[in-house]
């Protein structure tokens, strides 16, 4: 391929394809169950969140990327939520091996780490308005921690879960500002682990600086709430997941 090939190629694609990358920070509220049984014993309690003191820290760094070109959106998002505190055992926890009584007091400490690829299509043309239908795949990394304050016995389970998507897209751009709306989610059974998923992102932005064509950077003002429901086992223990997060995010979208 010669030079001007080449050029001409790179030319096409930078003025058909435009990337916007948004940086942001935010909380997440943490709600919801959490049970690990002697996966022999056939028990299925569990804690709430708050019981376990998970609801205490609520910091969420992370990112997006969205492509745009000839009428497609791909959307690539990282985030890593941090949850901890001390609380006091409803219900027994038991791996099989360690076993934590309820009453006890436990220091916990869960760790998401949530990442996303979505492609939809949009079925509306013009630049105003945005209807889109698509799929993609999420991998979420689950990673929990319940110590015994008095014993110091500990019970752990991590788990790593792909999943596949379906997704739908819709937006408004009027001027300076536009407010899209980006919702996924999942069911399937995957061995002897069930998985439930469903996140959806609000992101309203409004620029500061730019035109089209050219680089534009706008304040994102956001709003997520995820739902993730985990049946699995991890060696003798049989863990169940019920958590919902939700909460609001500010970031900078910085387009080309």
């Amino acid at each position: 391929m010669s030079r001007t090939t080449a050029a001409a190629l790179v030319l096409l694609l930078s003025s058909c394809v435009s990337v916007s990358a948004i940086p942001r920070f935010g909380r997440l509220d943490l709600d919801g169950e959490v049970g690990i049984n002697d996966a022999s014993s056939g028990s299925s309690a569990s804690n709430s969140i708050s019981d376990t003191g998970l609801d205490d820290d609520r910091s969420v760094p992370g990112a997006r990327v969205d492509l745009e070109a000839a009428g497609m959106t791909t959307t690539f998002q990282l985030s890593s939520s941090s949850h901890g505190g001390t609380g006091t055992l409803t219900a027994d926890l038991d791996d099989g091996t360690t076993s934590i009584p309820a009453g006890s007091t436990v220091r916990s400490d869960l760790d998401l780490l949530l990442g996303e690829a979505i492609v939809t299509w949009d079925f509306v043309p013009g630049d105003t308005v945005e209807l889109g239908l698509g799929f993609g795949a999420t991998l979420f990394d689950v990673d929990a921690q319940f110590q015994d304050t008095g014993s110091g016995d500990t019970i752990s389970t991590d788990e790593v879960l792909p999943l596949p998507l379906l997704a739908a897209r819709v937006g408004v751009a009027l001027g300076d500002f536009d407010v899209s709306l980006l919702a996924g989610g999942f069911a399937i059974e995957i061995d002897d682990d069930d998985a439930t998923f469903v996140d959806v992102d609000l992101m309203a932005r409004w620029k500061v600086f730019g035109a089209a064509g050219r680089r534009v950077g706008a304040i994102v003002l956001g709003y997520r709430h995820v739902e993730l429901d985990l049946d699995y086992d991890d060696d003798d223990a049989a863990v169940e997941l019920d958590l919902e997060l939700s909460g609001p995010y500010l970031g900078f979208s910085l387009g080309f």
